[in-house]
């Protein structure tokens, strides 16, 4: 993942803190490794008994935000998002 902050106008490759990595070190950071995070969730919902997580409100919210940001870089205006709770 890359990003900048203010007014950084190059990107840089931004860290992804260890506690959002399920899957060993050797997988590819590539689609490999996304289904690799999915099924190690998965997994770990299935034995814990648990739902698995997030869910489908959470898919809702994602898609709000990546919309909005999407809305923002095509017409430069601030976006404000809804709550939909």
């Amino acid at each position: 993942m890359r990003g900048a902050r203010g007014d950084e106008k190059d990107l840089a490759e931004l860290p992804i803190p260890g506690k959002y990595r399920w899957v060993p070190e050797g997988v590819a950071p590539d689609s490999r490794y996304n289904v690799a995070q999915l099924y190690a969730r998965l997994a770990e919902s299935i034995r814990d008994g648990k739902p698995v997580s997030p869910g489908f409100d959470a898919a809702v919210t994602r898609h709000r935000l990546i919309d909005a940001i999407v809305r923002a870089s095509e017409t430069g205006i601030r976006q404000v998002i809804e709550s939909s709770r």
